[in-house]
C-alpha cells in the first residue's frame, strides 16, 4: 500500500498543479471516486438517498461535488453543511455548481434525526489538516453520527482523525470504509486511527507520475507479509554454529536479571549459531543453570552494575563476534554512559542498542557521529523523545517522522517501538502491525532485542531486514499465542517457547 505523510501529499497536489493537473481537477477526480463508493453501498443497501456530511474547508468540497455527481447518476443525496458555508473557494465554486433542487440543509441539533434515519453516510467534515480535538460545539454532530446505524464512508481520513500521528478526537467518526485520495496517510495505519478507518480504500485522482517527488523523499511502506520469507537469513544445511553467527549479549545487572534471560534466549530461539551473555556474577549465577546454552563472561562491576572497566572484556569478546547487543536492563549511571560511549566508538560490528543503552547514549548522543559499525536503536516512544531532545508529547505528535530524522542525522537504524513498529532508515520507514497486548509487559523490549541481534548477527547485510523479522517474528508468537490464551495472562516466557513455531511458519509459507 502506498503511503505519504501529510505534508508529502500537500506537496505531491502542489507539484501536481505546477504540471498541469490543477487542484480543481483533483477535486473533481476525488468527488467521483467518493461517490462511486457512495453509489456502490448505497446500492448494497437499496438507498436512493444518502447523507453527505460536509464541513467548510476542501475535505467538504470533495463531498459537495460528490453530492452533483450522484445527482446526475439518478440519486438524490441530502448535503448537510456541518460547520456553515464554505470557506474556500474550490468548495464554494463546488456548492455553486451543485444548482437548484438539490436537497440542502446546514445542520442544527432539531435536524440530528436526518443523521439518525440515514442508512449510507459520507464524512466529509475534516480532512487530513484536522489535529487536537473536536470543538465543544460540534460534540452533538459528532455524537449524532457515532449513535447512528448508517454505514459510513469517510472521505481521505475519519473527522476526528490526525492524518499525520494516528491520534484522535474522542468524538473522531468510526467509518466502515475509508476512501483516501492517491495514497494512504501514514496516520491511518497508527493507533488509535487505524480503528477508525474500517476499509481503507486508496483511490487515484489523476496526480501525475514524478508528483510525489518532493523535496522529503522518504519512502513509506506497509509491511507486507508476503516478503517474510525472502527476509529470512539463508539457514545452509551444512552449516555450524559459527556459520549461523555470534551475538555478545551486554545485559543484566543485580536488579534486572530478567532482561539478560529474555533477550539471550530471544537470541538463541530466532537462530544464532552462538550467543554470549557478559553480565555481573550475581546476575550469571542466577540463569545460567537454567539457560547452559548461553556462554557467560562476568564483567567488572559497581554495586551491581557494569562499570567502565568492563569495556576491555567486551571489547575482547566482540572481537569474535558477529554483532554486538548493549543494553537490557544494565541500568543507567555515569559509569554506563562511559562504557556506552567507548562501545559506541570502538565497536567494528553491527550494535543495537536498547533500553539503559540508549539512556545512557542520550547525554552523548553526537557519539554516535564517530561511530565504526552500524547502528541499530531501538527506542519505545519516552526514550525515543530523549534521543530527539523533545517531549513524549511531541514524538507522537509525529512518530515516524522524528524516528526518521533521527536515523538520517545520525545514519542509524531506528526501530520505533508502539502498538505499530516503525522501522527507519531515514530513507525508507516500513510500518509493522502485527502483535497485541500480551507484549504489553516486562520483558517484551528485551526478547525483540535479542531477536534483532540475533538476526543481524546471521546476517549483516541489510540491517532493516533484521530489524523487520525480528519486530515481525515477536508480534506474530504473541498473536498465534494469544488465539489459545488471553493476552492478559500470557508472560514473556510464553512468547519465548513459540518463536521456533513462528518462524517454522514462515519457513512453510
Amino acid at each position: 500500500m502506498k503511503v505519504l505523510t501529510v505534508a508529502q501529499m500537500i506537496a505531491a497536489e502542489k507539484k501536481s498543479d505546477e504540471l498541469g493537473t490543477s487542484l480543481a481537477e483533483l477535486m473533481e477526480n476525488a468527488a467521483a471516486a467518493l461517490a462511486d463508493e457512495i453509489q456502490r453501498q448505497c446500492k448494497r443497501l437499496s438507498c436512493s438517498e444518502p447523507l453527505i456530511l460536509a464541513g467548510k474547508g476542501n475535505n467538504g468540497g470533495d463531498g459537495i461535488a460528490a453530492a452533483r455527481i450522484l445527482r446526475a447518476r439518478g440519486l438524490e443525496p441530502t448535503l448537510m453543511l456541518c460547520c456553515g458555508q464554505p470557506a474556500t473557494e474550490l468548495s464554494a465554486s463546488q456548492l455553486r455548481k451543485l444548482g437548484s433542487g438539490a436537497s440542502i440543509l446546514e445542520y442544527s441539533k432539531q435536524l440530528g434525526g436526518a443523521i439518525s434515519s440515514a442508512k449510507v453516510i459520507a464524512d466529509c467534515i475534516f480532512g487530513t489538516g484536522f489535529k487536537g480535538e473536536i470543538r465543544t460545539e460540534s460534540a452533538p454532530l459528532f455524537e449524532d453520527i457515532n449513535s447512528s446505524n448508517a454505514f459510513i464512508i469517510a472521505c481521505d481520513v475519519p473527522s476526528g482523525a490526525n492524518a499525520q500521528s494516528g491520534e484522535v478526537s474522542s468524538l473522531t467518526v468510526k467509518a466502515d470504509v475509508t476512501v483516501t485520495m492517491h495514497a494512504a496517510k501514514v496516520g491511518m495505519l497508527l493507533s488509535p486511527a487505524r480503528y477508525h478507518c474500517g476499509e481503507i480504500k486508496v483511490c487515484d485522482i489523476g496526480i501525475p507520475a514524478g508528483a510525489d517527488k518532493t523535496a522529503d523523499t522518504r519512502e513509506i511502506i506497509l509491511f507486507d507479509e508476503k516478503e517474510l520469507k525472502s527476509l529470512l537469513p539463508e539457514r545452509i544445511s551444512w552449516g555450524h554454529k559459527g556459520t549461523f553467527g555470534k551475538l555478545v549479549c551486554v545485559c543484566g545487572s543485580d536488579r534486572y536479571i530478567g532482561a539478560a534471560a529474555m533477550s539471550t534466549e530471544a537470541a538463541m530461539r530466532t537462530g544464532a549459531g552462538l550467543t554470549e551473555l557478559i553480565t555481573t556474577d550475581k546476575c550469571i549465577s542466577t540463569i545460567a543453570g537454567a539457560r547452559p546454552e548461553i556462554i557467560y563472561s562476568a564483567a567488572p562491576d559497581k554495586d551491581g552494575i557494569l562499570s567502565k572497566q568492563s569495556f576491555a572484556l567486551i571489547e575482547q569478546r566482540a572481537s569474535s563476534a558477529s554483532a554486538v547487543l548493549i543494553g537490557c536492563g544494565i541500568g543507567h549511571n555515569d559509569e554506563t554512559e562511559e562504557l556506552m560511549q567507548k562501545v559506541v566508538e570502538n565497536s567494528s560490528v553491527p550494535l543495537i542498542i536498547d533500553a539503559d543503552g540508549i539512556n545512557s547514549l542520550c547525554p552523548n548522543i553526537d557519539i554516535l557521529l564517530k561511530k565504526r559499525s552500524a547502528v541499530i536503536l531501538t527506542p519505545h516512544p519516552a526514550e525515543l523523545a530523549r534521543l530527539c531532545g523533545v517531549s513524549t508529547a511531541e514524538v507522537s505528535s509525529d512518530r515516524e517522522g522524528y524516528a526518521a530524522a533521527l536515523a538520517k542525522k545520525y545514519a542509524v537504524t531506528v526501530v520505533s517501538k508502539g502498538a505499530e513498529t516503525i522501522v527507519t532508515d531515514g530513507r525508507r520507514s516500513v510500518i509493522i502491525r502485527t502483535g497485541n497486548t500480551a507484549l504489553s509487559k516486562a520483558g517484551s523490549g528485551d526478547m525483540l532485542a535479542g531477536a534483532i541481534g540475533s538476526f543481524a548477527a546471521q546476517s549483516s547485510e541489510d540491517l532493516m531486514n533484521a530489524c523487520i523479522l525480528g519486530c515481525y517474528v515477536i508480534g506474530m508468537s504473541a498473536v498465534k499465542l494469544s488465539e489459545e490464551y488471553s493476552e492478559r495472562g500470557i508472560i514473556a516466557r510464553d512468547i519465548l517457547s513459540r518463536l521456533p513455531v513462528t518462524l517454522k511458519a514462515i519457513e512453510n509459507s
